[in-house]
């Protein structure tokens, strides 16, 4: 027998103090701007790490919106599916993200992510600069110059990590974590 769900069980997790936001669903416009008024809103207390946490979640959004690879369609229009949680502890802020993303960029994907970590602050605007002059890391599914990873690295100076997890042949559920040091 498999185990069943519990949608109280989860409501009960999610309604922790820890999690200050959580959302699932499709990512338009109007809801990467309602998440991000509420960050804005929980975060007033602490402005300087509430900035940072706001820049971050607007990379982060941008990636589910532009590169998911699951997708409704509401209206006629096609949107793309994520989650985000923003979550706290004693010493940060950590905004996670998921999505399903198509196994042929996990090996794109972590090798950044492994690239952004080992490199010093330094050395990531170097490579900001120069993705932004010539996209050096820009791949065919690429909406921009891919400086968006490059970016949460320097504005939250903390590693960024990531996990894949397999749901059939083709596809992977990928997330990702960074934090933000409270009371900068």
């Amino acid at each position: 027998m498999s185990k069943k769900f519990s949608f109280f069980h989860h409501y009960v997790n999610m309604s922790d103090d820890e999690v200050l936001i959580s959302y699932k669903g499709p990512m338009s416009d109007v809801i990467i701007h309602e998440i991000s008024k509420e960050i804005q809103s929980r975060l007033a207390e602490d402005p300087k790490s509430g900035k940072k946490v706001y820049a971050i979640f607007m990379e982060l959004a941008q990636n589910i919106f532009f590169y998911s690879s699951e997708s409704t369609i509401l209206g006629g229009k096609t949107y793309r599916i994520g989650s985000i949680v923003l979550s706290q502890d004693e010493e940060n802020y950590t905004l996670t993200t998921g999505n399903i993303v198509d196994k042929k960029w996990i090996p794109i994907l972590w090798d950044r992510c492994e690239m952004i970590n080992n490199a010093d602050r330094e050395t990531l605007r170097k490579m900001k600069f120069e993705q932004r002059d010539q996209g050096t890391m820009s791949t065919e599914n690429s909406k921009g110059a891919g400086i968006g990873l490059i970016q949460v690295a320097l504005t939250s100076a903390q590693p960024i990590s990531i996990e894949f997890r397999d749901i059939d042949e083709e596809k992977s559920f990928f997330a990702l974590s960074v934090s933000v040091k409270k009371n900068l």
